[in-house]
This record gives structure tokens, sequence and C-alpha cells, in this order.
């Protein structure tokens, strides 16, 4: 500590042996500069005019600015003015302020703020001497110099009136000080102190800034988490049961689905109408991380909206406060890379499906083929690797379409079925299970049917076809694992 004190004071020593002092031509200030600098001829308004090498410094006189608050209102003016010619403002790291307030040691107030135009840097402030305002301007030096200069601003000691001397001939007036009364002390109800002390702390401690903007958006907000809830708790209790009818007893249909939960991978449950059970595997990290990434990096900016918002002027200096928002904003861009990260995962090790059945052998095991902008191909492999369906959708229709293909043509095409339910999902996701996708499912030899989604929070539905002769069940079975998989309806709003 003795090192770093005689350190400080050897350098101000240093200083103070070798710097110059300049005096202002109405002898009002004067500055003290280290060595090299040298005063130029003044004009017009000017009371100084110094320079070193290509650096400037020019102080002008404020005609009619003899107080604070005329200072404040000019630098401001001329901020707007830097902004207005897209000038780069060099504002405080943690407050963010623009204009920098200080004083000097004879408690004149004196206001900066730094600017560049890309090839300089400018330095202007506004100061008091003498009760005379004057704009100082600083250009072609750093922001550390020009935050040392002028601190080192010294304006003329203010004149003391003399105060009057008491001689012999003038006797002392002896004053008899009498001393006041002891008042009593004045007793109040116990609610009344309660009601004054509440009064007082809200006077000391200001109310948080809270904007209509901020508002508005806490009231959207609130309305639709009151509203998502108000459908989950609904589906929940009164779910709905399944669509089973009476069918041909040696038909497939219906084949029932169900979602299985507590993987971190997807897992899917099928049975026909026979008591034949199917099992549906698929991976899912990619998908994850989109997601995560994703509404995480939302979260993080609307919870940095939400603090600033709530700003106070006991917080805006705060190191911890302006340390908790730039995390907020670290946080944000974690949140970008994380979803990155999941679309480059899923382009280049994409996740693939498998169909068992109930004796654990591999009926089919579905790839994905030419992803593009405009949509997906899938291949339906057996287990001897022999493409036996090819699934494709297109992502330019605004509800979902999917067509099967066998090797030889066109077998069976699905098309999502209500355009109200595409657009409220992607807003308010499928609400507890109300906006889950039905498709309607159109097949060769004039066969049709539909795939319903069950009114439940978990994942459920059923497929129902009039002529099971007209396609092998197990080809729609291996594109409804596809569709519930690849382009599965979630709880959250999700634009596929």
């Amino acid at each position: 500590m003795r090192k770093i004190s005689f350190t400080i004071f050897l350098c101000l020593f240093s200083l103070s042996c070798f710097a110059t002092s300049f005096n202002s031509k109405d002898g009002n200030f004067s500055i003290s500069l280290p060595p090299k600098w040298q005063e130029l001829a003044t004009s017009n308004n000017e009371v100084l005019n110094l320079k070193k090498g290509i650096s400037r410094i020019n102080v002008t006189k404020l005609a009619e600015c003899d107080d604070l608050k005329c200072l404040e209102n000019t630098a401001s003016s001329r901020i707007k003015q830097i902004k207005s010619k897209k000038l780069k403002l060099i504002k405080n790291t943690y407050s963010g302020e623009e204009i920098k307030k200080s004083e000097f040691s004879t408690l004149d107030p004196y206001l900066y703020f730094s600017y560049s135009d890309g090839n300089k840097n400018y330095t202007e402030g506004y100061f008091l001497a003498n009760s005379k305002g004057y704009k100082i301007e600083l250009s072609n030096l750093s922001y550390t110099d020009s935050d040392l200069y002028l601190s080192f601003i010294a304006p003329k000691p203010k004149d003391i009136q003399d105060l009057p001397l008491i001689t012999e001939e003038e006797p002392l007036i002896e004053e008899t000080i009498i001393a006041p009364e002891a008042q009593k002390p004045e007793w109040k109800p116990l609610s009344q102190t309660l009601r004054d002390n509440e009064i007082s702390h809200k006077e000391n401690n200001p109310r948080f800034i809270v904007s209509p903007k901020f508002s508005a958006i806490v009231l959207i907000v609130f309305l639709y988490i009151a509203v998502a809830m108000g459908f989950f708790v609904c589906n929940f209790v009164f779910s709905s049961s399944l669509y089973r009818h009476p069918t041909n007893p040696i038909s497939s249909y219906p084949i029932i689905g169900t979602r299985l939960y507590g993987s971190p991978d997807l897992f899917f449950k099928f049975h026909d109408n026979q008591g034949h059970n199917f099992i549906v595997t698929s991976q899912r990290w990619s998908s994850f991380l989109k997601e995560c990434g994703f509404y995480g990096a939302i979260g993080f900016t609307l919870l940095h909206f939400i603090i600033s918002s709530l700003n106070r002027q006991d917080l805006s200096t705060s190191l911890w406060f302006n340390t908790f928002l730039s995390l907020c904003y670290l946080f944000a861009a974690l949140g970008l890379v994380f979803m990155l990260g999941g679309y480059v995962l899923d382009i280049l090790f994409p996740s693939s499906i498998f169909i068992y059945n109930d004796k654990g052998k591999v009926l089919f095991k579905i790839v994905r083929r030419n992803r593009s902008l405009f949509g997906f191909s899938y291949l339906m492999l057996t287990d001897a690797y022999n493409v036996e369906y090819r699934l494709e959708t297109k992502k330019i229709f605004f509800m979902r379409k999917w067509t099967l293909f066998d090797k030889d043509n066109q077998i069976l095409v699905i098309r999502e079925k209500s355009f109200f339910k595409a657009l409220a999902r992607k807003l308010f996701g499928h609400l507890g299970g109300s906006l889950r996708t039905d498709y309607l499912v159109k097949g060769k030899n004039e066969s049709a049917g539909q795939i319903t989604s069950i009114r439940r929070v978990t994942t459920n539905f059923q497929i129902d076809i009039d002529k099971p002769q007209a396609f092998p069940p197990v080809a729609i079975l291996a594109t409804a694992a596809v569709i519930f998989t690849k382009n599965r309806d979630k709880f959250y709003p999700w634009f596929d």
C-alpha cells in the first residue's frame, strides 16, 4: 500500500514540476497541461486556443449561460445534433450515460461527452468559472487524456466578502440567551404514526418506473398463459375418448396410436383391430437443441426487457444491476447458438425412425433423403434395406400435406383437415389437445379415410380407412409414424 501511495505521489509531483499553466483571456480560469502544448492567438469569442501537434484544445464563452441547467440543455441539444449526423457517441460502459458530470475543487460543475467520426476522437465539455459559462473542445486526443485534461481546469477562486472587524472602541453587546421552553411531545395515535412513516418511506424511496409498453406486454403474456392453462386443465379433466366404431372383424382398422412418455427419445405404441402391436422409436436431440435455444433466447430477451423497464434511478448505476442485464444478453446469444447447433445436427446427422413388431423385429427403418427448403423425402426400408415406400411432403403449403409412393406409383395422399386449427396452432400451440391436427386420407381405388387426433393432453390418434384392401395397413402405419414423429403438434407456438 505504501508503494502504491508513493508512486501516485511521485507521478503527481513530477506532473506539477513539468506542467505548463495557461490562463484564459478573461482571467476566469486556467488549465495545467504537460510540456509541448503551445498557446495560439484567440479570435472572436475564444478565450483560450492551444495546440500540440495535431491535437487541439479550444475554449469559447457561452453567452447568457451561467447555471447548471443551461449547461445541461446546451449539452443535450448538441448530442441530438451529433446523433442526427450518425456519429458514434461513446457511452459509459456500465451506467450507459451519455453525459458525464463532475465538479472542480471550487465546486463549479462541468459536464462532457465524447464521440468519434471514425477517423478522429472528439470530446466536448461545458463548465462554469466565476459564474460564467464556457465550452471546451478537445480533438485528436484519446478519451483517457481528454478526461484527465478536463480535470486540470482550475476556475478562479470566488471572492469572499470581508467580515466586519470588532475593535476595542466598539464594545461587545452582551446578549442574554433565553432557553426555549420545553415543549411537551405531541402524542399521536398509532395508526397516524404508521401512516406518516409509510408516506415518508414512499417519498424517500421512489417507485419503480413502468412504461405503458411494458404493461401492455405483461397483459398480453398473462392472458396468453391464462387461456393456455384453462384449455390444458379442461382437456386434462374432461379428456375425450377414442372414436372406435364397429368394423369388419377381418379388417386391421381402426389402428390406434399412443405416445409413450418418460424418455428423452420419442416412443409411440400402435395396435390394430387384429391385436397386433407395434413400437415406433426416434431420437430427438436436434429438436431439443432447436426448441430450447429458440425459447431460451426469447425468454432471456424478455427478462432483460422486464428488468430494464422496472428501472429505478438508484439501480441504474449499480454494478450488479448492469452486470445482470449483460448476462441476459449473453444467455440470449447462447440460446441462438444452441438453436443453430440443432439445425446443423439435424442436417448432418438426421435421426432415423424404427418400427418394431411385437416380437422385436424391425419392420421398417425410415431415413430422410433430399432435404430442401421446400420439402422432405423419406425412404421406408425393410430389414433387407430394400426401399419399400417413399414419403414426400411439401413445405410451401400452409397446411400439411403428405404423399406416399410405392415402387410403381402414388398410393395415397394425406392432407390436414382444418385451416383454422393450422393457423391457431402456430400462435397458441395445441392448447392442451384442443387444436391437434386431423388428417383426411385419399388412396387408390377410390379409398378414403381419416386420421383423427383425440382431444387429450397426451398424443393419441386413430386411423380409419373405408377400403382396407386398397393398400397394406403397414404402409399407412409407417406414414403415421413419420407424421407424428417429425411433424408432431407441440404445446407451445411453433412454425412448422
